[in-house]
């Protein structure tokens, strides 16, 4: 988790990076593109499921039953998307 100095990272943010490393999720990325995966992963997150960082931030935890389906589910959704603009990008 490298940080900008002076801009720290919210803890949530850091908490669902780190839940998508460590359960795989990716695994295939090429490891020069992680920060930008992490860059929009957390734009993404920010933007379509702020639901999941407020859970996070507000109860301290992944809920099993709550916030951890909706984080895998946010998760492959941008990764398809970032696999997708990617490929675009390599085509052009």
């Amino acid at each position: 988790l490298k940080q900008p100095q002076f801009a720290p990272m919210p803890v949530e943010f850091q908490i669902m990076s780190i839940y998508a490393v460590t359960n795989g999720f990716i695994d295939d990325i090429p490891v020069d593109q992680v920060r930008e995966w992490e860059l929009g992963f957390h734009d993404f997150m920010r933007t379509r499921y702020a639901q999941v960082g407020e859970g996070i931030r507000t109860t301290k935890q992944i809920g099993k039953e709550d916030v951890e389906p909706q984080l895998k589910k946010a998760i492959e959704e941008f990764k398809e998307v970032f696999v997708a603009q990617r490929q675009n990008k390599a085509k052009a």
